[in-house]
């Protein structure tokens, strides 16, 4: 006999919107910058990290080839373009001079406006450039699951996994991609430790109430 598992879409929104990726504040943990990245300009390291993403795939990467079906038609050069002037005009406006910050403003900003696939380019370009950053690789993993691509959320989330920072968004995407499979004691200890990690960070404060959430509908349930 095989248990409906799946969340109703209204909960499946309130969770990704709970996950939902958010620039960097004051007081608040950012994520530790690896290198130097030069973004005088963005369109070329956009097209840089697009080359190196199609370069990883050939040659039978799993990541690159789930981050590529995410943004099918939104690493054009003409989207290419159009992401150079939105960095530029976010740097002159608002003043945020740290380049991987301003790739995750941008990010965040698009996120918000439900222009998911623009949103992905921009962090995969930021895990290209600091492949060992949790916050862009689980808000990756993120886009694809708001995509309804769940099986690349859950490669990409188990991926964020394996580095050294451990993500709660990380933990809390594979949980609820394991949910919608239907593995719900895979889910649920998933999204345990994802709690655990969240509870007593105010930067994970959203992510928090995201995995206690679906907990408790599955204990319910």
């Amino acid at each position: 006999m095989v248990v409906e598992l799946s969340l109703e879409n209204r909960d499946i929104d309130i969770v990704l919107d709970l996950l939902a990726p958010r620039a960097a504040v004051a007081g608040l943990a950012t994520p530790a910058v690896t290198g130097t990245i030069d973004l005088t300009r963005p369109d070329i390291v956009l097209r840089g990290a697009r080359g190196a993403f199609e370069a990883r795939r050939w040659s039978g990467d799993p990541v690159a080839a789930a981050v590529l079906a995410l943004v099918r038609d939104e690493w054009t050069d003409d989207a290419v373009e159009a992401l150079h002037h939105m960095i530029v005009a976010r740097r002159e406006d608002r003043g945020c001079g740290e380049p991987s910050l301003l790739l995750r403003a941008c990010a965040a900003e698009a996120f918000a406006a439900d222009q998911i696939g623009r949103a992905a380019v921009l962090l995969a370009t930021l895990h290209h450039l600091q492949a060992d950053d949790a916050e862009a690789f689980s808000a990756l993993a993120l886009c694809a699951a708001r995509l309804g691509q769940f099986d690349e959320a859950l490669l990409l989330a188990n991926e964020c996994l394996k580095l050294p920072q451990k993500h709660p968004r990380a933990y809390c995407i594979a949980g609820f991609c394991e949910l919608e499979r239907g593995n719900r004691k895979a889910a649920q200890s998933l999204l345990a430790v994802g709690a655990r990690i969240a509870r007593g960070r105010p930067d994970f404060a959203e992510m928090l109430r995201a995995a206690q959430r679906v907990l408790l509908i599955l204990h319910f349930a």
